[in-house]
């Protein structure tokens, strides 16, 4: 059975004027050019579906082991510590002087 289907070309807007190009310079017939791009658009989302799920479950999954692995998480082990207050800082050199006092025994 053949169905006959009729396709207007707005030549004003962009995508159409292009499509309607590409129908003017195919050596196919105008059906045979459209059945052929539907199709390829066709086979094309469905390869990105099947790609986009497939990073999904890749993306999953490196979670799922990383917070097995770590269970405090990634982002704790690229964080840049907190910065060090004065008192903090001369708590620590204080410790270090009687340290350094203590190792001279």
């Amino acid at each position: 059975m053949i169905k006959n289907v009729k396709i207007r070309f707005n030549l004003n807007n962009e995508n159409d004027r292009k499509a309607y190009d590409y129908l003017q310079g195919t050596e196919k017939s105008y059906s045979k050019a459209v059945i052929s791009a539907i199709c390829e658009y066709l086979g094309l989302s469905e390869r990105m579906a099947t790609e986009d799920a497939f990073l999904e479950r890749i993306i999953a999954t490196i979670k799922e082991e990383s917070a097995k692995n770590n269970p405090f998480g990634l982002l704790q082990l690229v964080q840049t510590p907190p910065a060090v207050t004065p008192a903090e800082k001369e708590n620590t050199e204080t410790e270090e002087a009687v340290m350094d006092f203590l190792d001279n025994f």
